[in-house]
């Protein structure tokens, strides 16, 4: 059976074809900032580097190193084994884990700093922007590609908030928490963005993937048992990221502005976000950060905004099909005038022939 080409596997597609694939990636983070010249570090590149060795100042972090990640993802369909590059800065050396700040240390001060689907995972976000913080430039770049939660597996799951963050942050989360593991489980959906972007409407319960909340239970408990378990701990849409990154950094708990926010097309399932760090806790010169066109909730608005969408096209067709409906009428009125003449000028005509 052939399968659709969008739920192949990553080792279903050739290595070239995903090299292919993530060349565009490169290009879509180009246009939001030019990471060819500075130098720059790229966190969990894995088999998806957006930056290139061989064409950027750039050093890797990730979570083994390339043998060690090549072993833990050895049975993982999603990931090439073969594209997974050297890495610079090793999490773990000699079983003893370093964090973001110690291990990417050496590489330091950074002018950029990549993440491509990283800052969902981790359990203290807040932190970790203070680590990346701690690793840049004043005034640099930290590009990320975050998953936009209306159009991915997560569709059924709330918004998190910026107080689950501080909490986080507060009791120094260095793990997925029950209330992330209970809600991916119990909620995450047989669908990805692709299939989303396809559909009239959203998928319903049916798709879920654990119909039950038996593997919701047993994640937690894999959990609780001391085991580190993965899952996506923060959901966000685009507006919901700038208005939270606002609200942190108005209460002194993070220290970056928002230079971009770039929703993609739905099928792709994600947004793209350049944050700067502060200057002496002033925004760098000339940055002014977006509007976000709304005093709603970032989460409702942008949940809001396709039905708005749909509405608009919708009375824009009622409009074309009323405009349309009046020149039929008008064509009709004006054929009912000359019928009349036209019925005189044939009776005329058959009297004339009968003289």
């Amino acid at each position: 059976m052939r399968k659709d080409s969008e739920t192949l596997s990553k080792r279903d597609r050739s290595s070239d074809e995903h090299v292919r694939r993530t060349a565009i990636r490169r290009r879509k983070f180009l246009e939001i900032h030019d990471f060819t010249s500075g130098r720059g570090l790229e966190i969990g590149p894995l088999d998806s580097a957006i930056s290139d060795k061989a064409v950027d100042d750039v050093r890797y972090v990730d979570i083994f190193d390339v043998a060690g990640l090549r072993e833990h993802y050895a049975d993982d369909p999603n990931v090439h084994l073969d594209l997974i590059p050297e890495i610079d800065f090793p999490h773990y050396v000699d079983g003893t884990y370093r964090d973001l700040a110690t291990a990417a240390k050496p590489g330091a001060p950074y002018d950029w700093v990549i993440a491509s689907h990283v800052i969902e995972h981790i359990p203290d976000f807040v932190g970790w922007l203070h680590q990346i913080a701690d690793l840049t430039a004043d005034g640099g770049a930290l590009l990320l590609a975050v998953p936009d939660r209306r159009y991915t597996f997560d569709r059924h799951r709330p918004p998190t908030t910026v107080g689950q963050a501080l909490e986080a942050h507060e009791l120094g989360h260095s793990r997925p928490g029950t209330r992330a593991l209970h809600d991916f489980a119990a909620s995450v959906l047989a669908v990805n963005s692709h299939e989303i972007a396809r559909m009239d409407g959203l998928p319903g319960r049916d798709r879920r993937v654990h119909p039950n909340l038996a593997e919701a239970r047993r994640q937690v408990e894999r959990s609780h048992a001391g085991e580190y378990v993965d899952c996506h701990v923060w959901l966000w849409t685009p507006t919901d990221f700038l208005h939270q990154i606002q609200e942190l950094r108005a209460l002194g708990a993070v220290s970056w502005y928002v230079e971009t926010v770039k929703p993609r097309r739905r099928a792709a399932g994600e947004f793209l976000v350049v944050l700067r760090k502060a200057v002496d806790g002033q925004p760098p010169e000339g940055l002014v950060e977006p509007d976000p066109g709304t005093d709603l909730p970032g989460w409702l608005y942008d949940d809001l905004a396709p039905l708005q969408d749909r509405i608009d096209q919708l009375e824009g067709r009622v409009r074309r099909l009323k405009e349309r409906s009046g020149r039929l009428q008008a064509e009709v009125d004006r054929l009912q005038r000359r019928r009349p003449r036209a019925l005189l000028r044939r009776v005329g005509a058959r009297i004339r022939r009968h003289r």
